[in-house]
């Protein structure tokens, strides 16, 4: 029997990174003098590469995949099956996302996945269905509960918060919304958009998403509740408007505009609160190596 249900509401041992310094308690100004900002990541629009990559906590599958084979042996002991579905860190990325799990969006994605997610190859999607498919104690409160329990003392021994859900990361990029360059290709965007007809284009190419609040996205099922693994394939339909998309955002100029904007933005962010970023930076590092090595000690079967 398997607990894998609860999973998608778990609590993660909660790395935090302040969006705003003066809206998050606790989190300081910590600017930088001028020329001290060590910027750790290089421009590069293909992967849509922003200063707040080097910040970014660990990734949250592996997180969960560590606190997963942490809690384990004490789930068994309550007589549940626990399967845990493997995560290989050294794995490839998926072709939609880049390190910092940030989603991307050009012609060859467009071309190939539409507007979906590429499964992530680092995942045992196989694994991951059948742990959803045996559900049977997850009406038991007081299995549950224990459950819990050994969810919380795991995420304690990997040096987390257990009583946390807080989960926040990125860098403030308002200031791309109204960025002039931003604004003027959004338009030539929408122009270059008009001949497909869709009534409820949104003022905007979003970042990621591209026409995400338009009523195609029902039609496609791209907004049903349903596993990764039965959104199934793009729609020769969905391909035709999101590679016309995609093309539209590199010739009105848009995807350049909105890329440079937000590493402006994120630059100026990070020089901001520079000292506190580093130091959440190397706690970060701490962080992921806790739980690359309950990984490796899994591997070798010291867990």
């Amino acid at each position: 029997m398997n607990f894998s249900k609860s999973r998608g509401g778990r609590r993660s041992v909660a790395i935090v990174i302040c969006l705003a310094a003066a809206a998050v308690a606790g989190c300081s100004n910590g600017a930088a003098a001028p020329g001290q900002v060590d910027v750790l990541v290089e421009q590069d629009i293909a992967s849509w590469a922003l200063p707040s990559d080097a910040y970014a906590p660990p990734n949250v599958r592996l997180e969960s995949y560590a606190v997963d084979l942490k809690a384990r042996d004490c789930v068994e002991e309550l007589g549940v099956t626990y399967r845990v579905p493997r995560f290989d860190p050294a794995g490839p990325l998926p072709a939609t996302s880049n390190g910092a799990s940030r989603r991307l969006f050009n012609e060859d994605i467009a071309s190939k996945f539409g507007y979906r997610e590429d499964l992530d190859p680092r995942v045992d999607w196989e694994g991951r269905r059948l742990a959803d498919e045996d559900q049977s104690l997850l009406g038991d409160h007081a299995v549950y509960e224990q459950w819990i329990g050994c969810q919380d003392t795991a995420i304690t021994e990997l040096g987390g918060d257990p009583k946390s859900t807080l989960r926040q990361y990125g860098f403030p990029v308002d200031a791309a919304d109204s960025d002039p360059a931003v604004v003027e290709a959004a338009g030539l965007w929408r122009e270059c958009m008009a001949p497909l007809g869709i009534v409820d284009l949104p003022p905007d190419a979003t970042p990621e998403m591209g026409v995400a609040v338009t009523h195609l996205f029902a039609d496609w099922g791209l907004n049903a509740d349903v596993p990764p693994w039965e959104i199934g394939d793009p729609s020769a339909a969905e391909i035709a408007v999101a590679t016309h998309d995609a093309q539209c955002r590199t010739s009105s100029g848009w995807t350049e505009a909105r890329y440079q904007a937000e590493w402006n933005a994120e630059l100026d962010y990070l020089t901001k609160n520079y000292r506190d970023l580093e130091a959440q930076r190397t706690h970060n590092q701490a962080q992921q190596e806790v739980f690359l090595a309950t990984i490796r000690g899994v591997a070798n079967g010291e867990g």
